[in-house]
């Protein structure tokens, strides 16, 4: 169906879990300013922010993916782009409206100014930002970063932060260089197409050498901001997941570094997936 693959469904489900971990393993969830219900709200907008930027990026992503990813080009394709710009007003209204329900819960009206700072700051990447050298990039770290942040941020707003682990935020910086780290390599494996439409991305601009020389610095990254936080760790179980990730990492830019097509970035990339993939699964065991 059209519509789930526009908004990423799966990718919408593994934001749910996330956000659950995070909720359940990273805070003081007794403690909170949100209860259950709360939080599940809040999710949910999460996950209506993260579709609505899925949307609007397919929206003016429309001559890259021809190239790109032509199994997968919905917008201008199979749907006009019209019809795709429509559902990104649709689906945005409804997160609002969701928004303003969950400020009124918590008492935090300034809640409620978040969500179009979110909504207008995808819009703004898809615009403008998407195809600019290396802050492209930074700003879909951000984001990333800021569904970890977002379900502690009533907490912090309210001046509870007491129930804030220091996890949250190793796992927010994790998130950040992560996704910082993919969206390097996905850049490495789309150069032709961004080429084509022009879209001066830090590979297109400096070339592939460069670029996999920025991968490497940021993988770097990655492996020691994993190392600070597993030396905070005595359990057995969690120091192998931590030694299991970091060789991974090193795996991943192995096929970066090496790589003669565009099929070995795409290695990459599915490898740095499941890095943080396995990293929010960990969350499971921190107690």
């Amino acid at each position: 169906m059209p519509l789930i693959q526009l908004i990423r469904l799966p990718n919408l489900f593994l934001i749910g879990l996330i956000q659950s971990l995070i909720y359940s393993h990273l805070l003081l969830a007794e403690s909170s300013v949100m209860d259950w219900e709360d939080f599940f709200l809040l999710s949910i907008i999460t996950m209506i922010v993260a579709a609505a930027g899925y949307v609007i990026n397919d929206y003016y992503d429309a001559k890259i993916d021809r190239i790109n990813r032509p199994q997968r080009w919905i917008a201008g394709n199979t749907w006009p782009l019209k019809k795709v710009m429509n559902t990104f007003f649709i689906i945005s209204f409804l997160g609002g409206v969701l928004a303003v329900i969950l400020a009124l819960r918590l008492s935090l009206l300034a809640y409620i100014f978040v969500y179009p700072l979110a909504i207008a700051g995808l819009w703004y990447y898809s615009y403008a930002l998407k195809c600019k050298p290396v802050l492209g990039n930074l700003w879909v770290a951000l984001f990333c970063a800021g569904v970890v942040v977002l379900v502690a941020l009533p907490d912090l707003l309210l001046k509870n932060s007491e129930v804030v682990k220091l996890d949250l935020w190793y796992y927010a910086a994790f998130a950040f260089l992560s996704t910082w780290y993919r969206e390097v390599v996905k850049d490495l494996e789309d150069v032709n197409g961004d080429q084509t439409a022009d879209c001066k991305t830090f590979v297109v601009r400096y070339g592939l050498l460069k670029g996999k020389i920025m991968a490497g610095l940021i993988a770097l990254l990655l492996l020691v901001a994993l190392l600070f936080w597993e030396v905070s760790y005595t359990d057995n179980t969690l120091k192998l997941l931590f030694t299991v990730m970091e060789g991974c990492i090193v795996a991943s830019f192995a096929f970066v570094w090496w790589a003669k097509e565009a099929t070995y970035f795409h290695r990459s990339s599915l490898m740095i997936k499941g890095i943080m993939l396995a990293g929010t699964l960990m969350l499971i065991f921190i107690k």
